[in-house]
């Protein structure tokens, strides 16, 4: 083991301590640098004239206007005679019913004469009372992330040469240490650009980032409905749709990154995550370092996860993915292990983490995954019955759901308190989206854009399919099958290749079930809850993660026999580098031409270039407001009702109100656990749904006072909250008390007390 001290005396190393150390200080003394307002509204040559000075950095600029008309105006900066790249900026849309817009912008160098540009595209009614620029310290903030983590990283290098050449490392471990990162960064060539790919989905999760960074700005960490969208009205993405992982590229934003940069580093965060944990599934199911790199490899550039992040910016999806191994461990350990061993008990451990992980990323592959794994227990009947391994399976549902009671409770009591637009997915008939029997030989995956199989067939097809690795994997265990028939085999032999026909037996149904010919449309049609299911599923080309992981885990039992046999010219271990081979070959053209043929690309700098109303299918919109309305307005008050000192922050308005008897519609959109309540005596005041969604609150006659309306939730939600950290504090505790009681340090007696 390697001591501080032996690390310290090294001179070299003392020598790029003190220059780490120097460029920290001078990323420190940055944030002390200029900040606030630069230049005001005297300066009017800030909105007319030749412009004014200002030095590289990041800047926000601010304009004061009112206007009668909505969203037809836009602002920005602009540079006369900025060389390439000297100033990057997204104009920013001016609403009517707010008075005040920022726009973010960055100088990459000195300018000379900038200033603030208004495109009034004819609107006559807009007014500029003023503008502003302030500056930030975004700029110190980001170098000094990347300064703070190339040290760390260079300095574990360096500590890791050092116990090498002390204690070399074995050439596996060495092949994982530098693998594994070095297959996340191979995934992730796209985002080496200085721009990101449109997906379909893309605005709609920066719009997620960007309203949660929002939302811990202002010290709400955990907030349900994120104010940001819908003109100020509020959407229930929290809801319906876990965040906790994009807590990473919200603190990404909230450290100074743009938003097109926040969003690369949160995919390489993922590829990294991904890589790593297929490894140690993979390693740790198998008990071979070679295997965890083979399944890695094979996993990390599937055909169909890279399709999610790039084609797509599926981002729920693939996070997901870095949990589908977790479940696989996870499950394989349940059926494979003797119930009699020590220990067995603690297997709900791994895929409990996996569901929870995939309960936080993508509500729907955990539906997905939950309804291949019961299908899988229900093939396996007299093993899931056995008495030990179904209180396994039980610890795992019920563990699972007690650490995620805090995220389920909410879920299920908003989903069935109300009426949502996504019920209406129920009726669409989904089997013509599923795959052609050819995308599953499709092995040169190119970049791609259309999905309407039905329409267009292959043609400029999405790179859909489990690729050519995986389908190797397949041959080769045909081929093993052919060898070994009517051979006597050891029993770990049988039990390996009974694994391997069940995972190949669940990858080839699920790939079935993704493919235009299973009958989703007659299900649909023969029974109500079918047609929810696949309503919800709305591609059955999403179960095609599902089916990969079932693919892999059966190419690593391959694997297992590759490593036992001998060829004429390649080992066990060489057939296993060339199909990985194979995999790195595929991948690098699928990625290589992705970067070549998408021609749609965004770059954005500012939260205020993404919009407000990136709801896709609006699949969370109460059922009777409509996105027309979703507008910044007043509130509407009903006859008999005065209002005073109307102010409002985020999802809590306050306001001082008069009334004979009546209502005001808040522009708020309606979600179960609204509250309002008189701020000097506390008390309580009827909130309903009002018209268009809106929350209203009603008042008696006489009634007169300060009241506030804001966004609460519901108690037993905070119970559930409770639940969930209790249950986890509980379980670290008892990994922590375990662990240490393994190593003998808990029980023995201490000396002096004998």
């Amino acid at each position: 083991m390697l001591k501080k001290s032996e690390f310290l005396q090294n001179g070299k190393i003392r020598i790029l301590l003190c220059i780490e150390l120097l460029l920290i200080l001078a990323g420190v003394a940055g944030l002390f640098g200029t900040k606030g307002i630069v230049v005001g509204t005297e300066e009017t040559a800030l909105l007319m004239g030749e412009g004014v000075s200002l030095p590289a950095g990041v800047y926000t600029a601010r304009l004061y206007y009112d206007t009668g008309e909505d969203q037809v105006s836009a602002f920005g900066v602009i540079v006369k005679e900025g060389h390439y790249k000297t100033l990057l900026c997204n104009y920013a849309a001016l609403f009517k019913g707010i008075h005040v817009r920022e726009c973010q912008f960055y100088l990459l160098d000195d300018v000379e004469n900038l200033r603030v540009e208004v495109e009034d595209n004819g609107a006559e009614s807009l007014k500029i009372q003023g503008a502003e620029i302030v500056a930030g310290t975004e700029r110190s903030r980001v170098y000094l992330f990347w300064v703070i983590l190339i040290s760390l990283l260079l300095d574990v290098v360096l500590m890791l040469a050092m116990l090498n050449r002390r204690q070399p490392v074995s050439t596996e471990r060495q092949l994982a240490i530098f693998g594994v990162p070095a297959l996340a960064l191979m995934s992730s060539l796209p985002i080496m650009v200085d721009y990101n790919m449109f997906g379909a989905d893309l605005i709609f999760h920066l719009m997620r980032i960007e309203a949660l960074a929002e939302h811990i700005l202002r010290g709400e960490w955990w907030s349900r409905i994120e104010s940001a969208w819908l003109a100020g009205h509020g959407y229930a993405n929290s809801v319906f749709y876990g965040d906790a992982f994009l807590l990473v590229p919200a603190l990404y934003r909230i450290l100074g990154f743009s938003p097109d940069e926040a969003y690369r580093l949160f995919v390489l965060t993922v590829n990294l995550a991904t890589a790593y944990i297929a490894y140690l599934s993979f390693h740790r199911c198998f008990h071979h370092r070679s295997i965890g790199m083979f399944g890695c490899a094979l996993y990390t550039l599937l055909p169909y996860r890279i399709y999610n992040i790039y084609n797509r910016a599926a981002v729920g999806e693939y996070t997901a993915m870095i949990f589908l191994p977790l479940l696989a461990w996870g499950f394989y350990r349940i059926y494979t292990e003797e119930p009699e061993r020590k220990g067995y008990l603690w297997n709900w451990v791994i895929p409990a983490l996996g569901f929870t992980g995939i309960i936080q990323s993508h509500v729907l592959t955990c539906e997905m995954a939950g309804g291949l794994i019961v299908f899988l227990c229900l093939f396996l009947w007299k093993k899931t019955f056995r008495l030990r391994t179904f209180a396994v399976l039980a610890l795992t549902v019920g563990m699972t759901t007690l650490m995620n009671a805090w995220f389920v409770v909410p879920f299920l009591d908003l989903m069935t308190a109300d009426q949502y637009y996504f019920g209406h997915n129920a009726n669409v008939l989904i089997q013509s989206r599923g795959i052609l029997p050819a995308h599953l030989f499709y092995t040169l995956q190119a970049g791609g854009a259309s999905s309407r199989f039905a329409e267009t067939g292959m043609v400029d097809t999405e790179p859909i399919g489990i690729g050519m690795a995986l389908l190797l994997c397949v041959i080769i265990w045909i081929g093993f099958c052919l060898k070994y028939s009517g051979k006597e085999l050891t029993e770990a032999q049988k039990k390996e290749r009974k694994a391997m026909n069940i995972l190949l037996f669940l990858g080839c149904v699920v790939l079935f079930m993704s493919t235009c010919y299973f009958p989703w449309d007659a299900l649909s049609s023969f029974n109500r809850l079918f047609a929810v299911l696949n309503g919800s599923l709305q591609f059955p080309t999403r179960l095609m993660g599902i089916a990969s992981v079932c693919m892999v885990m059966a190419a690593c039992l391959a694997g297992i026999w590759m490593l036992r046999e001998k060829w004429a010219y390649l080992s066990g271990k060489g057939v296993l580098l060339l199909v990985v081979a194979v995999s790195v070959i595929f991948t690098t053209y699928q990625l290589n031409d992705l970067l070549l043929t998408r021609t749609e690309f965004i770059k954005l700098y500012s939260s205020q270039g993404i919009g407000h109303s990136a709801v896709l299918g609006a699949e969370y919109l109460p059922e009777g407001a409509g996105l027309e309305h979703m507008t910044y307005h007043e509130p509407v008050l009903s006859e008999g009702v005065w209002m005073d000192s109307y102010e409002k922050k985020g999802l809590q308005a306050d306001a001082y109100v008069e009334a004979d008897s009546g209502y005001i519609d808040f522009p708020m959109l309606y979600y179960k656990g609204y509250m309002a309540y008189d701020k000097r005596t506390g008390e309580k005041l009827p909130v309903v749904k009002g018209e268009n969604s809106d929350v209203r609150v009603l008042f008696g006659q006489g009634f007169a006072g300060e009241i506030r309306v804001r966004y609460a939730g519901m108690w037993y939600w905070h119970v559930a909250e409770a639940v969930s950290a209790a249950t986890v504090l509980g379980l670290l505790g008892a990994a922590m008390y375990r662990r240490y009681r393994i190593k003998g340090n808990i029980g023995k007696p201490r000396k002096g007390n004998v």
